[in-house]
């Protein structure tokens, strides 16, 4: 029995040594670390010290964020994190404070108890970052309320009469700052601008109220849209801002109304057809080409000129007026047209089917779709005797086979005829035995073009009436040689002297028989 109780004793003695050692130890050690079972502010901080501030602030505090709605619905979101700022030594204060509060000696207890604390960190509001984001956000875009605003027609050249109206549903922003700073602090959460009433219409004056009641008038008018399709290719639109400009003012410069509507000005209506037409006909323009030898040419409107458009101003400006009376558009629409150019422009080359004769190489060439499937040499007008076939851009007017073609001083029958413009056309030459070359220079035409027989009828069969006819001749420019050149060829220029004279007597025998065999071949048209 002895021996047990000594045993006994022994094991006593050991448990309850080992006990206050270990109770001493957590004594010590939770001097620095928070005792067992304690949460401050739902967040586990057993075995912690005051290390724990970043995770206390990121896990236990609550960013307060801010959503505000506006009055269409959309909705601004404002994270709190990027308002709200926290004092760490005012956080790190009041958790020594919690941790100065719990007794180390009673550790053991705090094992079978929870101990739970709430700690509310003071918040931080940056006001000016908080209306920066409001401003950086659509609300800071829209037009705030400013009782000097006025409803008010205003006209610019770009767009016309438009009703510049800032009277009406215009952003309080001083009160929208009041609303949403208050909300931050008392912590809202949400705020709804319509039912806040951030929105303010400005009282009408009778001023402004005749002028909503003339543009409601003025818009039935310019309601109007429409796109002219031009024979040139051009594309006119006629809106509300050329509209604008045909409106009929008095004396004071004020719109006339009459059934309600505004008046349109006619006079007006026919000065914007009329500028149109300067623009755009070219009936009566010079015109280019780009030739088969190369390089562009341009062609001089003259009097056989009958390719081009050209409106007729009148009825278009009358059927504009009534269109826009109406307030029917038609969406496109092509102007009426004198005469219309309707194969193409230089601009696409004439529409790739088109007739080239080229006065100075003495050569004719057919196009179609842009593809050369015709040529011939060809003698046009006499250029000696003043009957030189005129540069002009025209068209097959009329075709006609077995003709006599009657004229001052000739009559000559031909088995093609193609009239061009006037009384100058393409068409055979039987009486010709040769072609191209200088022959148009002393034995020419009367202005026509001479054809060989075989071609012609080629040629014939393959025309349309209507097809353009492009007619140039191109005189390349004289080059001035400088004063170093010129003296510098003055010595061969004086050792050639005799041998010139002696070619120039030589060349004027066969030049005066070239002539007269000509001459006497080319006496017809």
């Amino acid at each position: 029995m002895k021996r047990i109780g000594i045993i006994l004793i022994t094991i006593l003695s050991f448990l309850l040594i080992t006990f206050a050692g270990v109770y001493f130890f957590g004594v010590f050690y939770f001097r620095h670390w928070f005792c067992p079972n304690t949460y401050i502010n739902g967040v586990n901080v057993t075995n912690k010290n005051f290390n724990i501030l970043d995770t206390l602030i990121n896990e236990s505090v609550v960013n307060h964020n801010l959503v505000i709605e506006d009055s269409d619905g959309t909705q601004i979101f404002i994270d709190g994190s990027e308002i709200y700022s926290y004092n760490y030594d005012e956080i790190g204060n009041a958790i020594q404070y919690i941790k100065d509060s719990q007794n180390p000696y009673l550790w053991v207890k705090c094992i079978f108890e929870k101990h739970e604390y709430v700690y509310s960190p003071k918040r931080y509001l940056d006001d000016k970052k908080l209306m920066q984001i409001v401003l950086n956000s659509k609300l800071g875009q829209k037009d705030r309320f400013d009782p000097k605003r006025r409803a008010e027609i205003k006209y610019s050249n770009e767009r016309g009469y438009e009703l510049i109206d800032d009277t009406q549903n215009l952003l309080d922003w001083e009160l929208l700052k009041e609303i949403v700073m208050s909300a931050s602090v008392e912590d809202l959460g949400y705020i709804n601008l319509k039912e806040a009433g951030v929105y303010k219409n400005i009282e009408r004056s009778e001023e402004e109220k005749k002028i909503l009641s003339d543009w409601s008038k003025l818009e039935k008018t310019l309601d109007f849209n429409m796109t002219y399709k031009l024979a040139t290719g051009e594309e006119i639109t006629v809106d509300s801002a050329v509209i604008s400009k045909m409106l009929l003012l008095d004396e004071n410069g004020d719109f006339v109304f009459e059934d309600g509507e505004a008046v349109i000005d006619s006079e007006k209506v026919l000065a914007f057809v009329q500028d149109m037409s300067d623009k755009y006909d070219n009936l009566y323009k010079d015109k280019y080409f780009n030739t088969t030898s190369g390089g562009t040419v341009t062609i001089p409107y003259t009097r056989y000129t009958t390719y081009g458009s050209l409106m007729n101003v009148r009825a278009e400006a009358e059927e504009l007026e009534a269109l826009i009376k109406s307030h029917k558009s038609p969406g496109e629409r092509e102007p009426i047209y004198i005469k219309k150019e309707d194969r193409g422009t230089y601009a696409n080359n004439y529409g790739g089917t088109y007739v080239e004769v080229d006065i100075t190489n003495q050569h004719m060439y057919y196009y179609v779709n842009n593809n050369l499937v015709f040529d011939t040499d060809v003698v046009t007008g006499c250029k000696a005797n003043g009957n030189m076939t005129p540069d002009c851009v025209c068209f097959i007017l009329n075709k006609a086979r077995n003709v006599t073609l009657i004229g001052p001083g000739y009559e000559s029958f031909v088995y093609y005829w193609m009239c061009i413009t006037g009384q100058i056309g393409i068409h055979d030459a039987t009486w010709r035995r040769t072609f191209g070359g200088e022959i148009y220079l002393w034995g020419g035409s009367h202005g026509c073009i001479n054809t060989p027989l075989n071609k012609m009828s080629e040629l014939y069969d393959m025309m349309e009436i209507g097809t353009p006819v492009i007619v140039h001749h191109y005189e390349p420019p004289v080059v001035e040689e400088d004063e170093e050149t010129l003296e510098s060829d003055e010595d061969v220029i004086e050792d050639s002297e005799d041998t010139e004279e002696t070619e120039d007597i030589t060349d004027s025998d066969e030049s005066e028989e070239t002539t007269d065999t000509d001459n006497n071949e080319s006496s017809e048209e």
